[in-house]
C-alpha cells in the first residue's frame, strides 16, 4: 500500500512540535506494522530537510517530495489571490461584481499555478490514498482522503482569531471533512463532541484512534539519569526548581494560569521557583505585560523553540510538568514528562481525564481556571514528590504498553477501509455516467 501523508501547510510539519510530532510518530509505526507499506511525505518546498529524520527511519520505504518551488513574487501573488477568493467567499451570479471578482482570482491563479498543478496531481495519483495530519487545507484530491481533526479549538474560543479568518477555516474545514473518505481523531470526547457534536458528521463516517507515547522520549528505565552538565540551564537563567510547561502560546493554552500561580506561590513558599515555557510561537505581549505587572520578568524564561533533546532534558530537571489547557485532543507533554519520570499535573478536562484514565488517582488534576488549585497541586508534589513518581511510574507502565507500531497497524485498517471505500465510489459513479 502507497501512502501519502501531507505535510505541507504554508509550512512543513516538523518532528519537534505539535502535528509534527503526531506526523513523525505515525510514520514510523506504519512502515514498523507492515513490511509492505510505502509513504510518501509531502513537504512544503525548500524545507524537504524538516522531514529527513522520518525518512532515515524508514529504510527506504518513507520518501519526502514537494511541489514546484514559485519565486517569491509569483508566491506572494498566489497567497493573495487565495485570500481574495476566501475573502468573497461564495459568490453567486446575483452577486455579479463579486462574481467577477472571483473569476478573474480564479482565472489567473489556474494561470500562475499551471505547472504546479500538473506536478502535484502526479504526486497524489501516485498513492493508494492520503492522509491529511491537518484539516486546515485547501487541495484537492482525486484520490481517497483520511483527515485527522485533533480538535475544533477555535470554535469554541473564537477569540483566537478574527471573525474573518474563522469563518474562512470554517468554509475550509467544512468542504475538507465533507470531501474527506474518512475523518479520524484521537480521542473519544473529541469525536462526540467535535466531529459529530459540532460539524455534524455521520457516526459511519468518523473514527477514534487512540495515540501512544512519543518514540524519541526514553521511556523504558525506571531510573531515568539526569545530565550532570546543566550548565546549559543556567546560561538561560534556569538556576533553581521550576515548573515547566512546553506549549505554543494561544489562549486555550492558559499559559496566564501558571504565572498567576507562580505569583502565589512567591507569597507563600520560602523556594524560589521559576517557571518555565517552550514552543513555536512567541510570548505575546498581553502575557508579557502580565508577567512585567507581577514583577516576574526575571522567573518567567521563555526560551522558544527548543530541540527534542533539549527538551528532554528540560523534563529531567524540572521540578515538574504542568498543563493547564482549556481544551485539548489528548496531550503529548504529559506522555513525554511521565516517560522521564517528571512529576505532572493537568487540567480537569474530559478528554485528558479519557486519555490518562489508567493511571487513576495518581494522575494529578486541577481546575485550569483557579490558580489556587493549580498552587494546591504543587504544594502537594513538594511533600509527597517521590511518592507521585513512584504512583505515576506505575501507572505509566499500561500507557506505554501501546506502541505506534500498534497505532500504526489500526491507522492502516483506516486507510485501508478508505481506499475500500473509493473504490465503491468510483464504481458506482462509472456505471452512473454510463447509464
Amino acid at each position: 500500500m502507497r501512502i501519502g501523508i501531507w505535510c505541507d501547510y504554508g509550512f512543513t510539519l516538523e518532528p519537534s512540535e505539535g502535528i509534527g510530532v503526531f506526523v513523525d510518530n505515525l510514520a514510523r509505526g506504519l512502515v514498523r506494522a507492515d513490511p509492505d507499506c510505502q509513504i510518501v511525505m509531502m513537504a512544503h518546498p525548500g524545507q524537504e530537510q524538516a522531514l529527513e529524520s522520518t525518512a532515515a527511519s524508514g529504510d527506504g520505504r518513507i520518501q519526502v517530495v514537494s511541489g514546484l518551488c514559485y519565486s517569491r513574487v509569483r508566491r506572494k501573488t498566489i497567497r493573495s489571490l487565495k485570500k481574495i477568493r476566501r475573502f468573497l467567499g461564495e459568490p453567486t451570479r446575483q452577486r455579479p461584481f463579486r462574481f467577477w471578482v472571483d473569476q478573474t482570482a480564479r482565472h489567473f491563479l489556474e494561470k500562475l499555478t499551471e505547472k504546479g498543478v500538473a506536478e502535484l496531481s502526479q504526486i497524489i495519483d501516485s498513492c493508494d490514498m492520503w492522509l491529511l495530519p491537518y484539516v486546515g487545507l485547501e487541495q484537492h484530491f482525486t484520490k481517497p482522503t483520511v483527515v485527522v481533526i485533533h480538535d475544533l479549538v477555535c470554535y469554541h474560543f473564537p477569540e483566537m482569531m478574527s471573525e474573518a479568518r474563522l469563518v474562512a477555516l470554517k468554509q475550509i474545514v467544512n468542504r475538507v471533512t465533507s470531501e474527506a473518505t474518512i475523518a479520524a481523531c484521537m480521542s473519544s470526547f473529541i469525536r462526540d463532541n467535535d466531529l459529530i457534536g459540532t460539524l455534524n458528521l455521520p457516526p459511519s463516517r468518523v473514527r477514534v484512534i487512540k495515540p501512544a507515547v512519543p518514540d524519541d522520549i526514553a521511556c523504558n528505565s525506571s531510573e531515568v539519569a539526569k545530565p550532570a552538565n546543566t550548565d546549559w540551564l543556567e546560561a538561560r537563567g534556569i538556576n533553581g526548581p521550576f515548573l515547566f510547561y512546553p506549549a505554543a502560546f494561544r489562549t486555550y493554552k492558559n499559559h496566564t494560569a501558571l504565572v498567576q500561580c507562580l505569583q502565589l506561590l512567591r507569597r507563600r513558599s520560602v523556594t524560589h521557583w521559576k517557571l518555565v515555557f517552550t514552543g513555536i510561537e512567541k510570548c505575546p505581549s498581553i502575557l508579557r505585560e502580565q508577567i512585567r505587572t507581577l514583577g516576574l520578568s526575571d522567573d518567567v524564561i521563555v526560551l522558544g523553540k527548543v530541540s527534542r533533546t533539549e527538551l528532554q532534558r528540560l523534563y529531567q530537571q524540572a521540578f515538574a510538568t504542568f498543563v493547564p489547557s482549556l481544551y485539548e485532543q489528548g496531550s503529548f507533554p504529559v506522555m513525554e514528562a511521565l516517560a522521564n519520570n517528571c512529576p505532572v499535573a493537568a487540567s480537569d478536562i474530559p478528554s485528558l481525564r479519557e486519555q490518562f484514565s489508567c493511571l487513576g488517582s495518581d494522575m494529578l488534576y486541577f481546575d485550569p481556571h483557579e490558580p489556587e488549585s493549580l498552587v494546591q497541586v504543587v504544594e502537594y508534589i513538594q511533600q509527597h514528590r517521590d511518592n507521585v513518581i513512584a504512583g505515576q511510574h506505575q501507572g505509566f507502565q499500561t500507557l506505554k504498553d501501546r506502541t505506534w507500531e500498534d497505532a500504526g497497524r489500526e491507522w492502516l485498517s483506516v486507510f485501508r477501509e478508505s481506499v475500500l471505500i473509493g473504490r465503491r465510489i468510483s464504481n458506482i459513479t462509472k456505471k452512473s455516467e454510463i447509464a
